[in-house]
């Protein structure tokens, strides 16, 4: 049984490796390569293994992007939050005592009251940005979110906005997964180990 679940999630897994044609997709924002998030790494290509771009109309391909873009921002947030408590710098103070250097129990330690401040800033920000802040990702030419109003940004920043944020997806999955699994990451700090 386990040699066929390896066998199959090889079989899987292959087509991730295998050459891509360099015909020119058609979508609904004039062809997905018109839009940030080429590079070089991907032969120049827009990283869209699931092929979205073709999934519906221009403005799901904006929602899609500017969805990218947050959650890209907030994995950022949240990976720089874990290593920095998981070094124990900036432990914050309650009540009840500090919440530790344990992400986890951080977590658990958390009031109410916090977690609704949490929740209501989140929420804050995705209504401002959804209504009044600059010009909704919608109206955009490729959909990437802007709250800040920044003039012009190039299309260089947005792909290294979006690579850093996958990355730190890639990150933050990795952090939990190395916390709850000890030795299922590579190079994973063993102090960090809960």
């Amino acid at each position: 049984m386990k040699v066929l679940a390896v066998l199959s999630a090889l079989a899987v897994s292959a087509s991730a490796f295998a050459p891509q044609s360099n015909a020119v997709r058609s979508t609904a924002l004039n062809g997905v390569d018109d839009i940030a998030g080429k590079s070089i790494e991907l032969g120049n290509q827009v990283w869209d293994p699931l092929n979205l771009a073709d999934f519906g109309s221009e403005k799901t391909l904006k929602w899609f992007r500017a969805s990218e873009v947050k959650h890209c921002r907030v994995a950022m947030l949240a990976t720089c939050g874990w290593a920095h408590t998981c070094n124990g710098w900036g432990k914050i103070e309650y009540p009840e005592g500090p919440l530790g250097s344990n992400p986890w129990e951080a977590m658990e330690k958390t009031p109410a009251m916090g977690w609704v401040q949490i929740f209501v800033a989140a929420g804050i920000v995705e209504v401002l940005t959804e209504t009044v802040l600059g010009t909704h990702y919608l109206n955009t030419e490729d959909g990437h979110v802007n709250p800040l109003m920044f003039k012009d940004v190039p299309d260089k920043m947005k792909d290294k906005e979006l690579k850093n944020g996958r990355l730190a997806m890639i990150g933050i999955f990795s952090f939990f997964l190395g916390s709850l699994v000890p030795g299922s990451v590579p190079l994973y700090p063993s102090e960090w180990v809960l």
